[in-house]
């Protein structure tokens, strides 16, 4: 059996930690289960990480920035609000992909119980509001969006939109596409900002 690199383990170990997070939430996460996830024993894991909170902490860096990555090349080139709808419908691709992130996002650990973890996503979803925020900014300096548009609250209502998506498509039993049902919100939300 070819041994892993100490990268791929760490790919591995955060994508049992999504699927289990993704199953069951952030409690029920504990290192004898991720190790029986991926095949390994629980001493393995300590190899790679210092303990379950500090394996969530990776797990979040590492998704928000493959988000990042892909919202990013989605934006691409274009108006800002071509562009911004692009990154909306890649942003809830994304999340249907990966179903263990969004979790973490409205976990009562992260929110309530962890100031690590607390710190490490309010800087990750900083990046991403600062990131919309300057779609929405380019939008008002080329005429595109309403020259009196408060940017900072516009971009907190584009992160509201992907949460009420979010929270409606989880719901109904994530039936169909995320994005399915998301287009009379980005309608609404688009002629707000003219």
């Amino acid at each position: 059996m070819v041994r892993k690199s100490t990268a791929q383990r760490q790919v591995e170990i955060e994508q049992a930690v999504l699927d289990l997070i993704a199953a069951e939430g952030t409690r029920g996460i504990t290192m004898t289960r991720i190790a029986a996830r991926i095949g390994v024993s629980e001493a393995a894991l300590y190899r790679h990480f210092h303990g379950k909170l500090d394996i969530i902490h990776a797990t979040i860096s590492d998704s928000f920035e493959r988000v990042m990555e892909s919202l990013t090349q989605a934006a691409g080139r274009g108006g800002a609000m071509t562009r911004l709808h692009r990154v909306f419908v890649a942003q809830l691709q994304f999340i249907e992909d990966h179903p263990g992130m969004a979790r973490i996002l409205f976990s009562d650990e992260v929110h309530f119980n962890a100031t690590e973890l607390q710190r490490e996503l309010n800087a990750r979803v900083s990046k991403l509001l600062a990131f919309i925020a300057d779609l929405l900014r380019a939008g008002v300096e080329e005429g595109e969006l309403a020259a009196d548009l408060d940017v900072a609250a516009a971009a907190a209502l584009y992160l509201g939109l992907i949460q009420t998506q979010l929270l409606l498509w989880t719901m109904n039993g994530k039936e169909g596409k995320l994005a399915a049902g998301a287009q009379q919100l980005w309608a609404l939300y688009a002629r707000a900002l003219k």
